[in-house]
């Protein structure tokens, strides 16, 4: 059960925000949480609503690349030439 003080995910935008200022909408197979702001540009001109979704994206293909660099294991690293270890000369 969800608290007003909990901070919930919005899956538009991946980001958290206060359950006030949230909405529980029906997409094609799950229900998920949206923000206001979100819902509110999604109902503006076409042209305010692509600026918004590109800017969206473009949040979202950064966090994702940040993400990427970060979980790769230390093991592929090295074998790719990226660890410490490849650094070093075989004798």
């Amino acid at each position: 059960m969800i608290t007003i003080t909990d901070d919930v995910f919005c899956y538009h935008c991946r980001r958290y925000h206060p359950a006030a200022e949230m909405t529980l909408v029906e997409t094609k197979g799950a229900k998920r949480w949206r923000c206001r702001k979100s819902l509110e540009h999604g109902r503006t001109s076409p042209a305010r609503r692509d600026d918004f979704g590109r800017l969206i994206t473009e949040q979202n293909q950064r966090i994702r690349a940040s993400s990427t660099a970060k979980t790769i294991p230390y093991c592929v690293k090295e074998m790719l030439g990226f660890g410490a270890a490849s650094t070093r000369e075989t004798a």
